[in-house]
């Protein structure tokens, strides 16, 4: 299998990252509220605007308002109050602009699911508004790409979930929309075409698409993403660069043991959710470090690693509304 173009693709991120305030913004939500009939707000006076060339993570847990917000971009709801703007264009009196000049990723089945699997890409294209030889040779490119070769022939709905998922990809962006909307677009996928999934949207990005990433894949994310939003309760409670985010919990180190058995925890570490996984203070760090010394000497701890924390650990303590407290 060829590698090269999956390579190299933190290069093509660094490099293109957009610089704020040099462009417009391509896709601008202002206090974007929805209430449903029921009485449920599931958006509560959203805003964001995304320019042109970015990658944005749009993460949060279920119930959140993710597919509200997601649902109302793509002009298939509408919003009780607020605006969205779409390259100037108004999505909420135009609808119907959305849905023709956004590449979409949803996470269910596609409705042509009796085709195969070049030929949805083709129809999608031509839907799209390429021309015959556009559609055809933009399908090869993708099926190449993609590595869709072997299975060009086979019907959707009996292809793979892994097969699915990258022929989904590449609907959503053979016509190379500005905007891309991508819902969990690793699902089902395996890990080396994850890879290539992932190296492929932050191309997008230098080619300057704008993605719109849902995704609870944070730790692969994070590598292509230029800003994120944290969303719970139908409000942005944390938006910012990955980066710039680590700064909720500064003091604060990530501990991963890989233990040979049972051990007594330091009381200074805190459970980061999994096995073998802790917090701890930085100012407890040469106290756990000459714990872990012990425990490694007496062949109960055979390795660990200490470092900053991860978007994963960014993500909990944000929803949660809390750094975790160690016990004693």
């Amino acid at each position: 299998m060829n590698f090269n173009h999956r390579l190299d693709f933190l290069e093509i991120v660094l490099k293109n990252r957009p610089t704020k305030g040099e462009d417009v913004a391509i896709l601008d939500i202002r206090d974007l509220t929805k209430r449903y009939r029921n009485g449920t707000l599931a958006n509560d006076r959203l805003s964001l605007a995304l320019e042109p060339g970015e990658i944005y993570g749009l993460l949060g847990p279920n119930g959140a308002g993710k597919t509200t917000l997601v649902r109302q971009v793509l002009g298939l709801l509408k919003p009780t109050a607020g605006s969205i703007t779409l390259d100037g264009a108004d999505l909420v009196a135009d609808p119907g602009f959305a849905r023709a000049n956004i590449g979409f990723l949803p996470q269910g089945q596609f409705d042509l699911q009796a085709v195969h699997v070049d030929e949805l890409i083709y129809l999608i294209g031509k839907l799209r508004g390429l021309s015959s030889q556009e559609a055809r040779s933009r399908t090869e490119e993708l099926i190449e790409r993609l590595e869709l070769g072997p299975f060009r022939k086979t019907q959707v709905h009996a292809a793979s979930g892994g097969v699915r998922r990258l022929t989904g990809f590449a609907t959503a962006i053979v016509a190379r929309a500005r905007l891309l909307v991508l819902d969990e677009p690793t699902n089902d996928i395996d890990p080396v075409r994850r890879q290539l999934l992932w190296s492929m949207i932050a191309e997008l990005g230098a080619e300057g698409s704008t993605v719109l990433l849902v995704t609870h894949n944070l730790a692969e994310a994070e590598r292509v993403i230029h800003r994120l939003a944290i969303i719970d309760q139908g409000r942005i409670l944390k938006e910012g660069s990955p980066a710039s985010l680590r700064t909720v919990v500064t003091d604060r180190l990530r501990l991963e043991i890989t233990a040979a058995g049972p051990y007594q925890p330091h009381p200074a570490l805190v459970a980061d959710g999994g096995p073998d996984m802790w917090f701890l203070d930085e100012r407890d760090l040469p106290a756990v470090s000459h714990w872990l010394t012990g425990l490694r000497e007496d062949g109960v701890v055979l390795d660990f690693r200490i470092g900053p924390p991860t978007l994963d650990d960014i993500y909990a303590v944000t929803v949660n509304g809390r750094v975790p407290e160690a016990v004693a």
